[in-house]
Formats: C-alpha cells, structure tokens, sequence
C-alpha cells in the first residue's frame, strides 16, 4: 500500500486531478517547469519590512546595482529600529545631499567580501570591510559584530548573504564624517572647516574629541565667535579645537576622576567625575560616540581656558593694544607665565587708543606706556581695595580708588575707570578700562 493509497478518499479526490497535470507537466519535454530564482542581496532588502531604512540609504548612495553585482557579500543589516537610534536628524543628515561620501563608507563598512555563514562566524572572526576597516566579529552565545547583536541570521541571496543586526556601525565614519551628520554639532563641523583641521582630524589618529554641541557654541558672545571664525584669527581658532582633543582612545570608562591629560594643542584638561563627569567644569552630556579613528564626547561649553592673555585681548576685540603689544615687542612676554606668577593687565579699549592724540610708533615708548598698565602677578576684583597701591612692569605705580560705584585706577597722569572685570585667562586675568593710563613722565 502507498502513501496515497492510504490518504482519506474525499482527499484523494481532491488530489488525483492535480499529481495527474504535475505528472504530464514533468513529462512533456516542451513546457519545462522554471525554478523561482533566488533574489540578490539589493532585491532581498527590499523585501524586508525591517530594512526600509537602509534601502532608502543604500538608494541614496547609489549603492544599489553594488549590491546586485556578483560577490559574493556578507551584509550586516541594520534593521530599522537602529537607524532610528540614532536620531531623525542623524539619519535626515546622512540621507542628505553633499554627505553621500560619508553615507558610502558607513554602508560599506557593513559589507564584507565572501559568504560568511553564522556558523562560519561562531567562532569569531576579524573582516575587513568594503570600506577598507575592520570589523570584529564575535561568537558564544549568539553572534556580534563591533558590539552589535545579530538578529536574524542567514538570509541567503543569490550573490551572499545577509544578517540583520540591532545597530548601526558608525565606525566606519571618521570622527569629521561623523561630525557632519551629527546635527548638534554643525558649528563645531563649520569651525573645524574654517580652522582647516579637517585633514588633521579625518587622519589615522585615533583621537578622543571633546565636542561643544551648538548651545555652547551659542553660549560664547556672538562678537566673539565671529573673531574666532574670522580667516585672520586661524591659527586661534586652531588653538582652541585642538585643545578640545587628546590624542588616543579614551572612552568614558577609562576617564579617571582628577586625572590632567595632555591635549593635541599642548596644555591639559582635568576630568572631575565627583557627580556627573565634567572636562574643565563642562559636563559630559554624551559619551562614546565611536568613529573610524577614534571617539567622541559631547559637552555642554566651549573650552577656552587655554587661552592667554593676548589671545583673549583679540577674541575680546581690543585690536589696538593687540596691535600696540605686537609694535612694542611684547607678544612673547605676555603670552609666557611669568614665571608661574602670571599677569594682571589692565586694557584699553579701541576707543580709548583713539582718543589718544597718537600712538608712539618708537618700540621703547610705547613699551614703556604698555609696562605701565600690568602687573606681575594675578589681581582680581576681588583682590582689590581702596588706596591699594601697585607697582607695574614699567616701574612705576598706580592707587586702587573705590569710590562706590566701580573701581578707578589713579594714575601718574590721569585716572582712569573699570568698565569690566575678571577677564580670566591661561596666564593671568585682564581688567578692561577706558582710557590709556599714561606712566610717570621720564
């Protein structure tokens, strides 16, 4: 007895009439029966309602006919759910027109060359991808790839095969890359444009960058920020995004409370974890962004506490004493610590150098009027007190009024008043005032 001899009659009824035309179609010779073809890695995504997302992507990269050539590839797929983790404005960045380039390497880097099954990578495995990084790939209890979970594995397509995973691999965008999709950066990503750092930031690295978001950069006087991003202040403007990164991999684990590491720029930042992790008082508001060469953190303020006091005499905008200390020779001198002791410079305004009948163009004399409005050592408002005498750099001295209403200095020759006060800076603290003090007559 067969097994459809045994089969119900009412259903082989219903059967007969069919295994009778398979039959006759399997026999006639001239209506072959055609297998379905198996789909290509693009055409399989498409038919996944967890990818649309990284169709829409690999659409906007013109990365498509790519994926239908012959491979064979191994795709790590992220499904949906991880570009959303992103952020709708990482992921509208990234589709975006101008960032194909970085929206390439990201996709690419989740291609490998050749057919990796989940068997073949349960015992872990390094890969380089199409975008030239490497990937590591992790077995045990299930398969990982750059930290990344595989959910569903072994999809099989006619050029590879596909594994849909619960992240996207942002490593395989460099830290600028990474940068320029990341909408709450993009007056950090404009700053490093205009200091000309994007070479040096895209290089091999690795650094660990600490990124202001943009309500820092919104934080710093508008006046002053447009200084820093003037063509003629580059080099400041270098400076100051230098200091913001230390050469390395330092992610938020490896952040050691009251620890000073030494920046790109040259000087050091301290890291404060006693209640929330904060670099120079700026807290850590995102850690562990993980890029190509390296990692990012966003912060909460821009850094400038590497700044000396010429430096913060030209992003304040007292061109002329910045000027005039260049003329006088002074610009090494006042960028030094004196010492460790540090200065306290008293600075004119542009108006109160315009309300001089003119300014000595001889080095010595105008030296000697420059000498006469600092002081060696660091005095801040709170320091000062009425009739305080000091003695400046030029040798002669000058009497602390307080009459009140602000602070006054009396001069040799006239006195002037305080307008602002406690202008912090790496070496010392600049008090503003509204008129050049004029030295004793020699």
């Amino acid at each position: 007895m067969n097994a459809f001899s045994r089969t119900p009659r009412a259903l082989r009824a219903l059967l007969a009439p069919a295994l009778f035309t398979v039959g006759l179609a399997a026999c006639d010779d001239d209506e072959p029966t055609t297998p379905t073809a198996q789909p290509d890695i693009a055409e399989l995504a498409t038919t996944s309602t967890e990818l649309t997302t990284l169709v829409t992507a690999l659409q906007s990269a013109g990365l498509v006919t790519a994926l239908q050539a012959d491979g064979p590839f191994t795709v790590f797929a992220p499904r949906n759910a991880a570009f959303d983790a992103l952020g709708s404005s990482t992921v509208q960045a990234l589709l975006a027109s101008g960032n194909e380039a970085a929206l390439t390497d990201l996709l690419t880097y989740h291609v490998v060359p050749g057919r990796f099954t989940a068997a073949d990578l349960a015992g872990g495995a390094m890969l380089t991808t199409l975008a030239g990084g490497t990937i590591t790939v992790e077995g045990g209890n299930g398969v990982t790839v750059d930290g990344a979970t595989v959910l569903t594995a072994d999809l099989e397509a006619s050029n590879g095969v596909v594994h849909i995973i619960d992240a996207v691999l942002t490593e395989g965008l460099d830290i600028v890359q990474r940068a320029s999709v990341t909408a709450d950066v993009s007056t950090l990503v404009t700053a490093v444009g205009a200091a000309d750092l994007a070479g040096v930031l895209s290089g091999a690295g690795p650094f660990t960058v600490f990124a202001p978001i943009n309500d820092a950069f919104a934080d710093v006087p508008s006046d002053q920020l447009d200084r820093l991003l003037d063509a003629d202040t580059q080099a400041l403007l270098q400076k100051v995004l230098t200091y913001h990164v230390i050469p390395g991999e330092v992610r938020a684990a490896d952040l050691v409370d009251g620890a000073t590491v030494t920046t790109v720029e040259g000087t050091s930042v301290t890291i404060d974890l006693d209640g929330g992790a904060m670099v120079n008082g700026a807290n850590i508001i995102a850690t562990d962004i993980e890029t190509e060469n390296g990692v990012i953190h966003l912060i909460d303020a821009v850094l400038l506490d590497n700044l000396d006091v010429v430096d913060q005499a030209v992003v304040n905008g007292f061109d002329a004493l910045v000027g005039a200390v260049q003329t006088a020779n002074l610009e090494a001198t006042l960028r030094t610590d004196n010492d460790g002791a540090g200065f306290t410079v008293f600075a004119p305004t542009d108006a109160a150098f315009e309300a001089l009948p003119s300014v000595p163009s001889d080095p010595a004399v105008l030296a000697d009027i420059l000498l006469y409005h600092v002081l060696g050592g660091e005095v801040r408002s709170t320091d000062l007190s009425d009739g305080l005498v000091a003695t400046t750099l030029q040798g002669g001295t000058f009497t602390v009024r307080l009459p009140g209403t602000g602070a006054e200095i009396e001069g040799a020759q006239n006195t002037v008043s305080v307008v602002v006060t406690d202008v912090e800076a790496a070496n010392g603290v600049i008090h503003v005032i509204d008129a050049v003090l004029l030295p004793p007559p020699s």
